[in-house]
C-alpha cells in the first residue's frame, strides 16, 4: 500500500491491510505470531472456499458466519484455540471498519454459539521429572553446551519461568549474595541459587562481559541477541529425545518438579511460595527484600532437594 491513505476499498490488497493491522500492536513476538496465524487461518479458508484471494469489499456477513461454523466444527482444534482465532479475526474486522470509510460489515453474535465437540488440549501439568532424569539432563548439557547447561540448571534449581531466564541481565546476578534479580510478566522476581551454581555463573559472567554486544542479556543467541523464551523448550526437546526420556516435559516442568520435591521434604506451603516466587496477596517481594538475605540463603539451602546429586 502507498503512503497516501485511500478510502477506496478496491485500491488496496488484503495482505497490506493485514500488515498495517499487525503493526499497530506492541505485542511480544509470540503474541504477534498468534495474531498473524489467526488472520492467515481465515484468509486460507476464504481462498479455499471461494477459489480466490480475499478482497475486503466483497466480504459478506454470510462469509463470517460460514467461517465461524467451519471453525466451530473442526474437531482437531481445542476450544480455547478456536476462541482466540475468532476473537483476533473480529478484532481485524473492527480495525478495517475504523480504517476505511466505506467498509462496513455486521459481525454476528447471536447465531455464533460454540458447540461441545472440540479437541481435548494436551496438558503436562501433572508431568514431573525424576531427580535422576534432571541430573542426566544437566550432565548431558554440561558436556555439550555450557551455556545451555547454566540455563537449565537455573530452571532446575530456582523454578524460574522461561521468560524470567531470558530476561536475566548479567549485572543483575549478585554472586556475593547468591541471588538473581530478574523480571517477567508477573513483575520483579528474586531467586536464590546454590553456591556451586554461583561459582559457575561468576566464570560465565566474566566471559560474557568481554563480548561487545549492545545488550546486558546474560544469555545470548547465535544472532548475538537475547534469547527468545520459545527457544528453551526446543533445546529441551532435543535433549529429552537424545536421552530417550519419553515424558512431555517443558521448562515449566522443572518448576513444578522443584515445588513437589520441596513439599515431600516437608517444606511449608508459605516457604514454598516464597522460594518459587508465587504471586500471592499476603506475600510481597518488597517485604522479602527487607529481611536479611542470609535468612533466605539458609531457607534455600534447607529446602534444596538435589543435595545428593552432582550436576
Amino acid at each position: 500500500m502507498s503512503n497516501t491513505k485511500t478510502n477506496n476499498i478496491t485500491d488496496y490488497k488484503t495482505p497490506d491491510i493485514v500488515k498495517k493491522h499487525l503493526s499497530r500492536y506492541n505485542n511480544s513476538p509470540e503474541q504477534k505470531r498468534t495474531r498473524k496465524s489467526a488472520l492467515n487461518h481465515f484468509l486460507t479458508w476464504y481462498k479455499e472456499e471461494n477459489n480466490k484471494q480475499l478482497e475486503l469489499h466483497e466480504l459478506m456477513k454470510r462469509d463470517i458466519v460460514d467461517y465461524f461454523d467451519y471453525l466451530n466444527n473442526r474437531k482437531d482444534i481445542a476450544l480455547a484455540t478456536k476462541k482466540v482465532k475468532w476473537s483476533l479475526f473480529k478484532s481485524f474486522l473492527t480495525f478495517c471498519m475504523d480504517y476505511y470509510d466505506d467498509f462496513l460489515v455486521k459481525i454476528p453474535s447471536n447465531i455464533c454459539k460454540w458447540n461441545k465437540y472440540h479437541k481435548t488440549p494436551k496438558t503436562n501439568k501433572d508431568v514431573r521429572l525424576d531427580k535422576e532424569e534432571i541430573s542426566n539432563i544437566l550432565k548431558h548439557l554440561k558436556l555439550g553446551n555450557f551455556k545451555h547447561y547454566l540455563i537449565f540448571r537455573i530452571l532446575a534449581e530456582t523454578g524460574m519461568r522461561k521468560g524470567e531466564v531470558a530476561n536475566i541481565d548479567y549485572d543483575k546476578v549478585n554472586t556475593s549474595k547468591r541471588y538473581i534479580d530478574t523480571h517477567g510478566k508477573m513483575g520483579r522476581k528474586i531467586y536464590y541459587i546454590s553456591e556451586e551454581l554461583t561459582n559457575y555463573l561468576k566464570i560465565f559472567i566474566e566471559s560474557r562481559k568481554t563480548m561487545n554486544i549492545n545488550t546486558k542479556a546474560l544469555f545470548i543467541s547465535r544472532l548475538s541477541k537475547r534469547y527468545s523464551k520459545r527457544a528453551f523448550n526446543f533445546y529441551l526437546k532435543k535433549v529429552l529425545d537424545t536421552l530417550e526420556i519419553k515424558k512431555n516435559a517443558t521448562c515449566k516442568t522443572f518448576r513444578s518438579s522443584l515445588n513437589t520435591y520441596r513439599k515431600l521434604m516437608g517444606c511449608s506451603n508459605e516457604d514454598r511460595h516464597i522460594l518459587i516466587n508465587h504471586k500471592l496477596k499476603d506475600i510481597n517481594i518488597n517485604n522479602y527484600l527487607k529481611l536479611n538475605y542470609k535468612e533466605y540463603i539458609a531457607l534455600y539451602d534447607k529446602w534444596y532437594p538435589y543435595k545428593e546429586y552432582q550436576f
